[in-house]
């Protein structure tokens, strides 16, 4: 490798996935220690971060350019825009957060709750394949899927295909969005009953380190479009406060406070409820103006809430209606 040039290197660095790139920057100094980075600075900041290849750099190292060149090669304009650099964020994992947000499959990475599971199916040679873009309800409680993908700004757009497979529907479906989370909340237990449903549940301690940050009175953490009910669900903070914290409160404080603990339910002139056995619900998320638009089987409905700051992901909550599980019923995302 002495042979080649730096430039001959970013180029045969391009065929190589983003944790292959970051193997290769820690094989050797002239990859990923070119001008000479604190090492124990980095290994201190890398083992801090909860994403998967993330790291910050104090330099700019070797193959930091080569996935750079890489990102800016396959990126258009707008998903550049969609995927602005935060402060000295490595480019190797903002290449890799490339990819997963706009070249992947959409898939739901995450599921909390017991009654909750990917659909699954044998083939004709006895193996096992899972499909982790598609979850079905196994049980009467609450439970929640969750895609990963990260949108912080730009426009995306998601589609949740429902299959009930009955003939009325015994499964409510309440799709939207929510905070990311960095802590695993697969298979949680919140309510004694291993449930899950991020719109009145108390998820703070799963989210962002810089969550109170990110917040502030006009955002919200979760907002989600009950289509058995038709009508949209809000919970302004997750945060629950406690009998304790509220008596040390004044009294803004604690009106405030009364409000966040409970979950808002709200009503638009375009919603409707849905109670067919399959239909296709649609969002498209503009961070940019701050809208979350909705559409059912093709037509547009109208927009679920305005004034959304900061970063959210793709979410699907599950409520058994009947107390009996379907094996016919799923839920599919896909772009």
């Amino acid at each position: 490798m002495e042979t080649f040039t730096d430039d001959t290197v970013v180029a045969l660095a391009s065929f190589l996935a983003p944790c292959d790139i970051l193997s290769l920057a820690l094989s050797c100094k002239r990859f990923g220690d070119k001008h000479g980075t604190d090492k124990k600075q980095s290994a201190a900041v890398r083992e801090e971060s909860s994403r998967e290849v993330r790291q910050r750099t104090d330099s700019v190292s070797l193959m930091e350019v080569a996935a750079c060149t890489i990102l800016f090669a396959l990126a258009t304009e707008n998903e550049r825009n969609a995927l602005p650099r935060r402060g000295d964020e490595s480019w190797i994992g903002l290449y890799h957060e490339f990819l997963v947000v706009f070249r992947m499959p959409l898939q739901f990475d995450k599921l909390a709750g017991d009654s909750i599971s990917h659909d699954s199916h044998v083939d004709t040679n006895r193996n096992l394949h899972i499909d982790k873009a598609r979850v079905g309800l196994m049980g009467p409680w609450s439970a929640t899927a969750i895609c990963q993908n990260i949108m912080r700004a730009g426009k995306h757009r998601v589609s949740f295909q429902v299959n009930h497979g009955g003939d009325s529907p015994n499964t409510a479906v309440q799709c939207g969005i929510m905070r990311p989370t960095t802590k695993d909340i697969s298979f949680i237990n919140i309510s004694g009953l291993d449930s899950c449903n991020p719109a009145s549940d108390d998820l703070s301690r799963f989210s962002l380190k810089d969550y109170e940050m990110l917040h502030n009175d006009n955002n919200v953490d979760c907002c989600l479009f009950n289509t058995h009910m038709g009508i949209g669900i809000i919970p302004k903070k997750w945060k629950k406060w406690k009998e304790s914290e509220l008596a040390a409160m004044n009294l803004d404080e604690h009106s405030r406070a009364m409000r966040q603990n409970n979950k808002q339910r709200f009503n638009c002139s375009w919603m409707e409820r849905i109670r067919t056995t399959n239909f296709k619900i649609e969002m498209v998320l503009n961070l940019d103006e701050g809208t979350l638009d909705v559409y059912k089987n093709d037509r547009r409905l109208g927009t679920l809430r305005s004034g959304l700051v900061g970063e959210y992901c793709w979410v699907v909550s599950l409520v058994g209606l009947t107390g009996r599980a379907d094996s016919a019923f799923n839920v599919s995302i896909s772009r």
